[in-house]
């Protein structure tokens, strides 16, 4: 016998059901991804954004405590001149003065001892306190994952971020930068500042985040103060001689004079 005979009639209700059902299953996954990839998509891209804004805004909070120093120091240095004495800006040689007991008759090997002794930190707490500046203390030397010094004890170069310029004269040029955060590489800096250089040699790349301290910014970013006071702040990127000395060309320096070293923490 046929068999076909005896087969169901094909229910064309519920084929056009199934079907319909299959297509809307599918746009409600195709639908749900689509939310899931725009959700993952601005995850990321807010995480990016924060990341930035947190980024310039400790390096806007690193460059104001940087001028607070410049502006502590040169502001000594004005009422020092008036009567005849020395500046305040490190040394790492010994210069003749007349007045006994002066920290310009003292030599640094770092920036943490320079600092140390700007605030007369051996005094600190007693009638004998004196510091060499008005307007400064250690809280201006951290930040941005470089902790502040907390308690007694003298102050050590994990609680300082700041390398600074030493045997800097009065007729050295304004553009030189002054206080540089600790996480740049120097070397090509000073060979600039002593040597001198023309606008051609001023591309060269200056590392950030790659030395001994990775604090400040790490690989990020950094911030310097000049001479003349600006403060500079960017992203490694432009870490470059041509930046650090705003395109400007500098002369050999006078060899008769110490020459320009940058003291680390």
């Amino acid at each position: 016998m046929d068999g076909s005979k005896f087969q169901k009639p094909i229910d064309q209700k519920k084929t056009i059901f199934a079907l319909c059902w299959s297509v809307i299953t599918s746009i409600a996954y195709i639908f749900f991804f689509v939310i899931l990839l725009l959700s993952l998509l601005q995850y990321f891209t807010v995480g990016i954004s924060c990341s930035s804004a947190m980024l310039s805004a400790n390096m806007a909070a690193v460059a104001a405590r940087g001028r607070d120093i410049y502006v502590a120091i040169t502001r000594a240095n004005k009422e020092r001149a008036s009567i005849g004495m020395p500046s305040l800006w490190p040394s790492t040689s010994l210069v003749s003065t007349n007045f006994t007991d002066d920290i310009s008759g003292k030599v640094f090997k770092t920036s943490t001892e320079y600092f140390a002794t700007l605030y007369d930190e051996d005094h600190v707490g007693t009638d004998k306190w004196k510091p060499w500046v008005q307007w400064f203390d250690y809280s201006k030397l951290a930040g941005a994952g470089v902790p502040s010094k907390a308690g007694k004890g003298k102050l050590l170069a994990q609680n300082n971020m700041w390398l600074i310029a030493a045997n800097v004269t009065a007729e050295d040029s304004d553009i030189i930068p002054i206080l540089i955060t600790r996480n740049v590489d120097v070397k090509e800096i000073e060979r600039l500042v002593n040597c001198g250089g023309v606008t051609s040699n001023l591309n060269a790349k200056i590392a950030v985040g790659k030395g001994a301290y990775k604090t400040p910014f790490g690989e990020k970013g950094f911030v310097m103060v000049r001479k003349g006071g600006g403060t500079y702040n960017n992203r490694a990127k432009y870490a470059t001689l041509r930046v650090f000395f705003n395109s400007q060309p500098l002369p050999p320096r006078d060899p008769s004079k110490p020459p320009i070293v940058y003291l680390m923490p």
